[in-house]
């Protein structure tokens, strides 16, 4: 099975319905059963200093949200934003995805980051997001920036038959680093033979590109740039493979991790 491919990347701002206008303009150029897929926090704005939530207009944050269900509706696609929600007197830092027939997704991220702690409520579910195309089934496995730290988070996806995997960053600070989260991108394709999809922030310092890699590590395409980019790529799900999780050692390994 071919599945299409787009990703957008573009300068996320603290202004949430500026971030929705250049949504909205982006998607103009989607095709019917194409997933679709923005940066973290693309919504509601990010930053490593957490007083930004302070400023987010939350209303706008939903009916920005409630107007995006309804263009994955009306243009039939699967589309993936990353947004900061307020629910309940707490904050998450969530992925949402929305399907051509109305259903929202959620991933709420589960490894925050040590800036998020003291704001955001943890995640609590880890399971492969099972989508329609146009009649097939494709199982998602979907993780947020810091989560590409904790490739057990990725086994397990996989283990559990997720096919690919979304990554939604907002990493922007130190483009220093930007070979060392390629390198654990194309690992986390490689070791559990999935395709990785990652959707950063344009940015200046971008800290990983937006990238697409094969279940064999080879990168498909890639964007560094402080600027809106986008494009569509077909994948060609054959290419995924139980190959190297059917030979671990499972009766060897078992994790077992003591704080100290």
């Amino acid at each position: 099975m071919e599945l299409s491919i787009f990703v957008a990347q573009f300068p996320v701002s603290f202004v949430v319905q500026d971030n929705l206008d250049i949504i909205m303009e982006i998607l103009k150029n989607v095709k019917q059963y194409d997933l679709v897929v923005f940066p973290e926090g693309c919504i509601s704005g990010y930053d490593t200093n957490t007083s930004f939530l302070e400023k987010i207009d939350i209303t706008t944050v939903n009916d920005g949200l409630t107007l995006l269900r309804s263009e994955a509706i009306k243009r039939k696609i699967h589309l993936w934003v990353g947004s900061c929600l307020f629910e309940n007197e707490r904050w998450f830092n969530a992925a949402l995805g929305f399907t051509p027939k109305g259903k929202i997704n959620r991933y709420n991220k589960i490894n925050l980051a040590t800036h998020e702690r003291d704001v955001f409520a943890f995640g609590s579910s880890l399971e492969p997001i099972p989508m329609n195309f146009n009649g097939q089934v494709v199982n998602i496995g979907i993780q947020l920036c810091r989560d590409l730290k904790y490739p057990e988070q990725w086994r397990w996806l996989a283990m559990n038959q997720a096919q690919v995997f979304l990554h939604l960053n907002n990493a922007k600070e130190n483009s220093s680093s930007q070979p060392i989260w390629k390198s654990q991108l194309i690992s986390r394709a490689t070791e559990n033979q999935r395709f990785v999809i990652s959707v950063n922030t344009a940015a200046s310092h971008q800290e990983c590109p937006t990238m697409i890699i094969d279940p064999k590590g080879e990168i498909l395409k890639e964007i560094i740039s402080d600027k809106i980019q986008y494009f569509r790529i077909k994948i060609d799900l054959n290419m995924v493979s139980d190959w190297y999780i059917n030979q671990s050692r499972f009766d060897l390994i078992k994790i077992k991790y003591t704080k100290k």
